[in-house]
């Protein structure tokens, strides 16, 4: 029979991944004693805090147990586990913190983007407060703190745990090299979005039903918005020419119904344009007019050929 609850440290973390507050959670994991690695990277006292013995492990196929309506967007990545532990004090509700192994730390930054509004310097590569929850990614891990109760001195705890947990973990925080290809002309901040997969894509932005740019785990993709209007911009590396090749010449005949189109207007009274360099393609969506699809189009291919490798 599945143990169940309804904890504040999820409620708060499906917030932060953008999902509905309302969402059912349930699952008791498994309290078994903690690895020797988990023990390392969350230390066992942080200033008048104590760690709980106990801890609760959830891999790819029970994260569904612990997080019903967000498990899918971890497994979109190379996760394979979450570690949930909890810390206390005298005369003070609990903080519990989520320990995400996202495999790679191209793919924690992408779970630290994907419901993100906004971002905050001098924890880990970014962290972001939403309520009583802090999160932040730092090399292949994605961080969540969170107050299990509101009061005035427990946000600054949160903070307090958040920072010493960042200073146990490995210390990369280089973003994908796809973020980089981005034009910076009118990218309105903190939009980016990186992920692998077609329904990743269709979540942020829902292109078609089917996956008309044969997006994989092995490609890479980054998709942000753009001012003025809501003008998009998706980059996308194939794992090689023909491969990108490929995947524009499926785009272009099956969402634009035209091979050899560049830029056209859509049913909807706006612009798309698409373009390859290499192994990466550009596609510009929503665009206001002809010359601002091609423009932006441009702007990104040039962007490529500059510097990606």
């Amino acid at each position: 029979m599945r143990c169940s609850r309804f904890t504040s440290i999820s409620v708060a973390t499906l917030g932060a991944l953008g999902f509905s507050l309302g969402a059912t959670l349930g699952g008791c994991g498994d309290s078994g004693a903690d690895s020797a690695a988990t023990a390392m990277l969350l230390p066992d006292r942080i200033s008048d805090w104590t760690r709980q013995d106990s801890s609760e492990t959830y891999d790819r196929e029970t994260i569904f147990d612990y997080i019903d309506g967000a498990g899918e967007v971890y497994r979109s990545y190379a996760f394979s586990d979450v570690v949930v532990v909890h810390y206390t004090r005298s005369g003070s509700s609990g903080i519990t913190v989520e320990l995400f192994d996202m495999g790679t730390t191209e793919d924690a930054y992408g779970v630290f983007g994907h419901g993100r509004e906004q971002e905050e310097a001098g924890i880990g590569g970014g962290f972001e407060r939403k309520g009583r929850v802090l999160c932040f990614w730092q090399d292949r891990f994605y961080v969540c703190v969170s107050a299990e109760q509101s009061a005035p001195d427990m946000e600054t705890a949160v903070e307090e745990i958040a920072r010493a947990i960042a200073q146990n973990l490995p210390s990369g925080v280089t973003r994908p090299s796809i973020v980089q290809l981005l034009p910076p002309d009118g990218l309105v901040p903190f939009s980016d979005r990186f992920f692998h997969l077609h329904q990743s894509l269709n979540y942020h932005y829902y292109l078609q039903r089917e996956n008309v740019l044969n997006l994989s785990a092995e490609t890479d993709a980054v998709l942000a918005r753009y001012a003025p209007g809501s003008t998009h911009l998706l980059i996308v590396r194939y794992g090689s020419e023909a491969d990108a090749a490929g995947g524009l010449a499926s785009f272009r005949e099956r969402y634009v119904q035209d091979a050899t189109q560049q830029t056209g207007a859509t049913e909807r009274g706006t612009y798309v344009s698409s373009g390859v360099h290499d192994r990466f393609v550009a596609v510009v969506l929503d665009a206001g007019s002809e010359s601002e699809a091609g423009a932006l189009l441009g702007a990104a291919m040039e962007r490529i050929a500059q510097r990606a490798s």
